[in-house]
């Protein structure tokens, strides 16, 4: 009994809960993992702390949360929003959760107020930024990380490193633990290499598919422009 009223609770608290964001563009299939519900995605969808995004093959998911901040989401992909603050100070806050497939993200106003406080954790490392336009390709035991504009740090095995604009890195996990990957070890193994050519292909599409996109529900335009 006590197990219900607690469930029933739980989801008073989140209907009524302000959303963080908006999905300004659906591409294909995919949906939402909310408690535990399965919501079909669809554009002009309202975002909450603690959604899972998950899309099907050939499908791209837009997002932009209430600071300004768009997640573009690909194919293939699961996407958290594991935690959300915003209110224009520097105790705003972003934490998200790229489990696997693409993601882009181009921060918005959290990452110039509270650029410390904007966090992505992907399998093998957590991303850092500094006013940052950067993507991520997610495999089973490889992640390529790319930097568009600003910096981002990538902590991993007690190792922080910095990728600066026009940067990339590859990490790998074995036996050992999380490591980088030279080019030269990229090439020679073919899964790593695989994980680097569909993140340039992936990132290529994106910004051929959804560039300067406007929609009829905002008069914001949103671009991915990397120059």
């Amino acid at each position: 009994m006590l197990q219900k009223i607690f469930l029933f609770l739980l989801l008073t608290i989140t209907t009524f809960a302000a959303s963080i964001g908006t999905i300004m563009v659906a591409k294909g299939d995919g949906h939402i993992k909310r408690l535990h519900k399965t919501l079909p995605i669809a554009s002009g969808m309202d975002i909450y702390k603690g959604d899972e995004i998950i899309t099907k093959k050939k499908t791209r998911i837009q997002v932009m949360l209430n600071d300004d901040t768009v997640v573009t989401i690909g194919p293939d992909s699961s996407f958290s929003f594991v935690d959300y603050f915003f209110d224009g100070s520097k105790k705003s806050t972003i934490k998200m959760q790229a489990n696997r497939g693409f993601f882009r993200s181009v921060t918005g106003k959290i990452g110039k107020i509270a650029p410390e406080r904007f966090k992505v954790k992907t399998k093998l490392a957590t991303i850092g930024i500094r006013g940052t336009d950067f993507s991520a390709q997610i495999g089973s035991n490889s992640s390529s990380y790319i930097c568009n504009r600003g910096e981002i740090t990538l902590k991993f095995s007690n190792i922080q490193k910095s990728v600066i604009a026009g940067e990339k890195m590859l990490l790998h996990l074995d036996s050992s633990g999380v490591k980088e990957m030279s080019a030269s070890a990229v090439k020679n193994d073919a899964k790593a290499s695989k994980v680097r050519k569909k993140h340039i292909k992936q990132i290529n599409l994106d910004v051929n598919d959804l560039t300067n996109i406007n929609t009829t529900n905002t008069i914001k335009t949103i671009k991915f422009n990397c120059d």
